[in-house]
């Protein structure tokens, strides 16, 4: 009897021992998965960082550089209006041709102008959404973390 009690003693021993073991390994799984998810958000945010980035700072050169079209644009209305201004008949003959050259010049230019903003207005919407997805892998991150453990709010 004494034998039959200690052989099911080490069978129950050893059915613990497995189930604990199958428990540990299981948990260093779970804690490897999490890493590697986290690892991977890591590494997707950098490159969602880098678009935004790109992205802000493309906006930047495109807004300096319609604010300079701007400026020469103001510069050749104002040249025109000082042709159209001249009392009394209007642009003389002799500064016609200089007039009209201006004048498509500036007209020229408005077109350009408003094409570069409506380019520049989708950049942006197309920046924003960038941002916010930035912002939402972000906060992926950050309620994984917590979840996880690793950090608290």
């Amino acid at each position: 009897m004494k034998l039959g009690f200690k052989a099911g003693l080490t069978a129950v021993a050893i059915a613990i021992t497995a189930v604990l073991v199958f428990l540990s390994i299981e948990r260093i799984l779970e804690r490897e998965r999490t890493e590697n998810q986290i690892n991977a958000l890591r590494e997707e945010i950098y490159r969602s960082r880098v678009a935004a980035d790109r992205c802000r700072g493309s906006l930047q050169t495109s807004q300096a550089a319609l604010l300079e079209l701007g400026v020469a644009i103001d510069s050749l209305k104002r040249v025109v209006d000082g042709y159209e201004t001249i009392p009394g008949r209007g642009v003389p003959a002799q500064n016609y041709d200089a007039y009209m050259s201006v004048f498509d010049e500036y007209n020229d230019s408005v077109g350009v102008w408003e094409g570069r903003e409506d380019r520049l207005r989708t950049a942006e919407t197309a920046c924003r959404t960038t941002i916010q997805e930035h912002n939402l892998l972000t906060d992926s991150l950050q309620a994984m973390l917590t979840a996880a453990g690793i950090i608290t709010e």
